[in-house]
């Protein structure tokens, strides 16, 4: 499936947050992706939870240690 799912993350500064946007793009079907529109959403849905899961997790780790992470 190498290829089939390219995806990006932007980072940007908002006030004193950074905002996060996660996009992607399916570049053919592959059935464990799924082939059909109900499938698709799904994959949709799974993919946008999965990210502000992730997003939320690591927020609280660096809001636990504390201090300035940039390189």
């Amino acid at each position: 499936m190498e290829g089939l799912v390219p995806w990006c993350w932007t980072f940007r500064p908002l006030g004193t947050g950074t905002v996060a946007e996660q996009s992607w793009q399916l570049l053919g079907l592959e059935p464990v992706l799924g082939t059909t529109r109900a499938e698709l959403d799904a994959l949709l849905a799974h993919m946008a939870d999965s990210a502000e899961t992730t997003l939320v997790a690591l927020g609280r780790r660096v809001a636990e240690e504390g201090g300035d992470h940039r390189p």
